[in-house]
């Protein structure tokens, strides 16, 4: 592996929590700890690149697979659906998940029996259902159908179901009546940063802070005020752009030198523009890097 690869992956490595993400990581974990008889579960969502899938990937690193003597212990599986998806379908999306055979002639009571036999075997104890904005009625009218699988899989193997998805994954509690209500525990919404508050500008100023704290080169005026203001036009405080634009940074970054705003624009254009045929890919039509910082202010000023 290249020096500018190993540099990467040290920092793409680097689990960075905000506020938010460490709310719902303690829901998961308490969740998690409450397994049983009275299992419940929870919901997070939230926009693409706030940080659900890191969120899902730190929580199956921390609880990975084990290999015993006589058995593969999976302690927590993640299954994703799409559109149009049946309480069978996502049945056997649990089974391939566990790597567990079934007939493929199998009906959902024998599939269901084979799932509550795979939890024990392999003692699963929290099942993360991603996408689940899939699966809600404007997608499919299967819905209800899946509420009753899901309560009904929590009470007969007391494992908890996290449901993971977009913002209209919010409306499950809802939709799903009382029978969700009485087997989920609240939500949780990850979220991009903002600035419109001191308050708010002063949690994205630690956050960058953090973030080139883990980079692997000296860099230590991204805090600077003018500075957090084009990071923040350029990612609109989404997480997940924010480590795509200091991902590239790192790619262009040459043994000791400085961090300049060239720099940084070539980051910017790397990660959202790319040849420059386009810039559907970036939020702002013009470089936040390259325009002056009166004309960066007022761009910031209307967000």
């Amino acid at each position: 592996m290249s020096r500018i690869n190993e540099k990467r992956e040290v920092f793409l490595d680097t689990i960075i929590e905000h506020p938010a993400f460490g709310q719902a990581l303690d829901a998961i974990k308490r969740i998690h700890a409450n397994r049983g008889p009275r299992a419940k579960g929870t919901i997070v969502y939230g926009d693409s690149g706030v940080g659900k899938t890191t969120l899902i990937d730190e929580y199956l690193l921390e609880n990975p697979r084990v290999e015993e003597r006589d058995r593969t212990r999976i302690p927590v599986v993640k299954i994703e659906t799409h559109s149009g998806q049946t309480d069978k379908m996502i049945v056997q999306e649990v089974l391939h998940a566990l790597n567990w055979p079934y007939p493929s002639t199998a009906t959902m009571p024998k599939l269901f029996a084979l799932m509550k036999r795979a939890f024990i075997e392999l003692g699963v104890e929290l099942v993360f259902f991603d996408e689940f904005q899939e699966v809600l009625p404007q997608k499919t009218k299967e819905f209800p159908q899946i509420v009753r699988f899901i309560k009904r899989a929590m009470n007969e193997t007391g494992v908890p179901w996290i449901l993971v998805g977009t913002d209209q994954v919010q409306s499950t509690l809802e939709l799903g009546g009382n029978q969700m209500r009485r087997r989920f525990k609240g939500a949780y919404h990850l979220r991009a940063f903002s600035i419109r508050s001191p308050e708010d500008y002063s949690v994205f100023r630690d956050y960058i802070d953090l973030l080139q704290q883990a980079l692997p080169f000296h860099c230590k005026h991204l805090t600077e005020e003018n500075n957090l203001l084009r990071l923040y036009c350029a990612t609109l405080g989404v997480p997940g752009f924010i480590a795509n634009l200091l991902d590239e940074l790192i790619d262009l970054h040459e043994n000791d030198e400085v961090v300049t705003l060239d720099h940084l624009a070539q980051a910017h254009q790397r990660a959202f523009v790319g040849s420059g045929d386009t810039t559907a890919g970036a939020f702002l039509s013009q470089n936040p890097f390259l325009l002056p910082i009166a004309k960066v202010k007022e761009i910031a000023g209307r967000l």
